[in-house]
């Protein structure tokens, strides 16, 4: 079975003060802002965050075209900077597979 290819991106927050709580109240903005767009045919995935508390930095992990997830994170309010394409390894797509079929790790 050939794996369907998505773009994936990352949108950068380097939010001072953020706190876990903020994090849900995002998840929650994104779930919206996406389902929003996809009554409207802009296909967009929200896949969910990362806190690096240390650092309060966030980054908020999506695929689709880079116009729809600027969209979606515009639409969240996420206090991006910026929004990049990334990549993952294989091994990562392994696991993210097996996590949307509701498997564990291996």
């Amino acid at each position: 079975m050939a794996a369907q290819s998505a773009t994936s991106f990352v949108a950068e927050c380097f939010w001072i003060g953020v706190k876990e709580s903020d994090l849900v109240a995002l998840d929650r903005r994104l779930d919206d802002c996406v389902t929003g767009l996809a009554r409207h045919g802009h296909s967009v995935r929200y896949l969910g965050s990362m806190l690096m508390r240390e650092d309060e930095v966030v980054m908020c992990f999506f695929e689709g075209s880079a116009a729809n997830v600027r969209r979606a994170a515009e639409m969240a309010k996420i206090p991006f900077e910026r929004i990049v394409e990334t990549t993952r390894s294989s091994r990562a797509e392994i696991n993210i597979d097996r996590s949307t079929r509701g498997e564990g790790r291996a």
